[in-house]
């Protein structure tokens, strides 16, 4: 299976490459803070990337989480960095999509949905307190980020979880769709006492293969 990295994805319309640092803003949980990675300059590039795909990285429900405690080669902080040279960029929501690996494309709305059900609905995104600017919450939100570890590990787990299932259930379907007598393989037994993610029944991959093989 290709590496899972989390914080990629693309502009929708433009198909530019783009790292999410802030996936919803305070008062407008409409856009996002983005980074276009392959616009920075070489002095910045490489570390910036490696900081998405260290450990620290993968292991933060948002990027600048990381981005605070990591610094460039010059020393420099990176999120102050990319803010004050101009590299953070406004982008609504809905032209983004995340694409964690090379199988799995995930719209940001739809990843911020599913991670509301998870982490509770005021747990994404940077909250402004009154009175304070957007750098302040930001900073304040830093300073408490350290606390709860063991939670932000157990989110990302069911987070990267959901992905993965959601590129499992892609799958499947295409392997119906190959090969209709496969059907009944195809659909995993549900849990007791909980039901089957939408769209993933016996019946609904064959019609999802049928549908496809009917667009050729």
């Amino acid at each position: 299976m290709a590496a899972f990295i989390k914080h990629v994805g693309k502009h929708k319309g433009t198909g530019t490459r783009l790292s999410v640092v802030f996936m919803q803003l305070p008062n407008e949980p409409e856009n996002a803070l983005v980074v276009y990675s392959d616009s920075l300059p070489d002095k910045y590039h490489q570390s910036f990337m490696d900081a998405i795909e260290s450990k620290e990285g993968q292991s933060s429900k948002e990027l600048y989480e990381v981005l605070t405690r990591k610094v460039f080669q010059n020393g420099q902080g990176m999120l102050d960095t990319l803010h004050k040279e101009g590299y953070l960029g406004k982008v609504a929501a809905d032209q983004i999509v995340m694409t964690p690996n090379s199988a799995t494309v995930i719209p940001l709305p739809q990843l911020l949905s599913e991670m509301s059900k998870i982490v509770g609905e005021d747990s994404v995104g940077v909250k402004e307190e009154k009175g304070q600017s957007f750098t302040e919450n930001v900073q304040e939100q830093i300073d408490t980020d350290a606390a709860g570890d063991n939670k932000k590990i157990a989110q990302n787990l069911l987070i990267q979880a959901m992905l993965l299932e959601k590129e499992a259930e892609k799958k499947r379907a295409e392997a119906v769709r190959f090969d209709p007598s496969l059907t009944e393989k195809a659909e995993k037994p549900a849990k007791k006492g909980r039901g089957r993610p939408a769209g993933t029944t016996a019946k609904a991959m064959a019609a999802r293969a049928k549908a496809a093989a009917a667009t050729e």
